[in-house]
């Protein structure tokens, strides 16, 4: 076969991976708050920091909020856990993060928000809020504040931030994220960091996820990411199932460490931290924003309907016919798919078919790098808006350019991992044929080839229900490179497993059982 070709062809459509979002706020209930609030008595002036001379950070601190779900104890309030948010209107409006103010994981009497007017200073809560506008999709909500702690209306004037514009931060760029780590007593925490990527999303406009190289803790969920002239460009939102203190508690069998096909307890569990590590770009909260400031009903960021899978009753969620691609069509189509991916891709994207799925159901994307867990990229625990059946697709990017090294995808649902797939990207490779020829008295009912490297044997290359039998041959397209393959019967039993296979150009593999 002819040189540099890459092309496996077009005409699937595939799905996308949305982002896993871990309650990661403080849990603890901390001491009761009194029911009288303090006047806030002269507040600050809106923030202009590409107006103001000097460093912004006291500003931006007066514009970050502490949100608390409360109940009411007797003439006391009291939190049940918190997060963070950010002023965005003078008189009130507070953009934060919707898993934030959700009701659906434990019932709450009021929301308390508390502000400070010094970063030495603890946060005190002096305002009721209620929701104004939800996204559930987006993990994104308003909240307006409406009284004193003892219902009292207020007329607020209010610090607030300003928003930038994050379709314009690139690679590299200094981030600043403000919030409160939780509801003991701690002050407004700043961590410093900067852009490491971008993620996109099937039905989200332009960049789905900002990724950061800062350390986050998790109760500053739904706080503010600014740049480094102090505008709002982005919310902390993704934080990989841990604890305020950024301990892993949770690790998860996502790599079939043993080998054996399955993905199970008998393997080696994946380690996923527990620091946010993405933020949502503020252009995505623009329409929830305007929508609360006017009055107007918001509808949501529903992804366009997706086309039934087919008839016929479905068991549970499945994730099939993963594919690669170095981009997408505005009409969510690969650009084009490879069997590798060269050197100068800047996108690495995944699309897959879905079935049986619902909306509201958590789902997690993880990549893989070189067998590596790449969390900046991974979307965990996410709510799936997406329908029963259809495509999607999800991406990573690199304006210079991605690492060189097997990218593996994991997709999974809350009855555990569902499919993964694998594919090189960079290094010298042409396309070849791998021809296996069953020579054995067995059907073979399961081929899998994965690139060496890789956590997981990935896909049947046979699929569902073709069947290799005795004395045929099988081409099997793919990328020159190594390879592990396993091959099953059709009882599904391993009856021959491989490593490193060397594919230097087309090659024909003789199985005899």
């Amino acid at each position: 076969m002819g040189d540099s070709i890459w092309s496996i062809g077009k005409g699937h459509r595939l799905v996308v991976l949305s982002a896993g979002l871990i309650l990661a706020m403080a849990c603890a209930i901390s001491q009761a708050l009194g029911p009288q609030g303090e006047d806030l008595g002269t507040q600050p002036t809106a923030i202009e920091p590409s107006e103001q001379p000097g460093d912004p950070i006291e500003a931006l601190v007066k514009a970050t909020v502490q949100v608390l779900a409360m109940v009411r104890e007797g003439d006391k309030w009291s939190p049940i856990w918190s997060g963070s948010g950010s002023v965005v209107t003078a008189d009130g409006l507070i953009l934060t993060n919707n898993h934030v103010v959700d009701r659906s994981v434990f019932e709450y009497d009021a929301l308390g928000i508390a502000l400070s007017s010094r970063p030495d200073q603890l946060p005190e809560v002096q305002y009721l809020a209620e929701v104004e506008a939800t996204d559930p999709t987006m993990d994104l909500a308003i909240v307006r504040i409406v009284s004193d702690l003892n219902g009292q209306p207020v007329d607020l004037t209010l610090a607030y931030a300003v928003t930038g514009n994050s379709d314009e931060v690139q690679i590299g760029d200094r981030l600043r994220i403000l919030g409160y780590p939780g509801i003991g007593g701690e002050t407004i925490t700043l961590t410093e960091g900067a852009v490491s990527g971008f993620t996109l999303e099937r039905g989200v406009a332009g960049r789905a996820w900002i990724k950061t190289d800062a350390t986050i803790a998790g109760g500053n969920s739904g706080g503010l990411g600014a740049d480094a002239e102090g505008h709002l460009i982005g919310i902390p939102t993704i934080v990989t199932s841990g604890s305020e203190s950024g301990q892993t508690v949770d690790c998860r069998p996502l790599a079939d460490t043993d080998r054996d096909g399955d993905i199970d307890s008998q393997d080696n569990c994946v380690p996923v931290g527990g620091f946010i590590n993405a933020l949502r770009p503020i252009n995505l909260a623009l329409p929830l924003i305007e929508a609360a400031s006017t009055g107007q009903q918001y509808s949501g960021s529903v992804p366009e309907t997706q086309q039934p899978g087919g008839s016929g009753e479905i068991s549970g969620p499945s994730f099939s016919r993963i594919v690669f691609s170095d981009g997408v069509t505005p009409d969510n189509q690969p650009t084009q798919l490879w069997y590798a991916l060269p050197g100068t891709a800047t996108y690495v994207c995944a699309f897959w078919e879905y079935r049986g799925m619902v909306d509201g159901e958590e789902w997690s994307a993880f990549w893989f790098i070189d067998g590596v867990l790449d969390e900046g990229s991974s979307i965990s625990g996410q709510p799936w808006g997406g329908g029963e059946a259809g495509s999607w697709w999800v991406c990573q990017f690199n304006d210079v350019g991605l690492s060189p090294g097997v990218y593996e995808i994991v997709l999974q649902a809350e009855s555990g991992v569902l499919e993964s797939d694998s594919v090189y990207v960079g290094g010298d490779r042409v396309a070849a044929e791998f021809v296996l020829s069953n020579q054995s008295a067995t059907p073979i009912c399961g081929v899998y080839l994965s690139p060496k490297g890789a956590t997981n044997w990935g896909q049947n290359e046979l699929g569902p229900s073709e069947v290799l039998e005795p004395s045929k041959a099988r081409p099997i397209p793919l990328a020159t490179g190594e390879y592990d393959m396993r091959i099953l019967d059709c009882e599904l039993q391993t009856i021959h497993v491989e490593f490193e296979i060397a594919v230097e150009a087309d090659l024909t593999y003789t199985f005899q059982q």
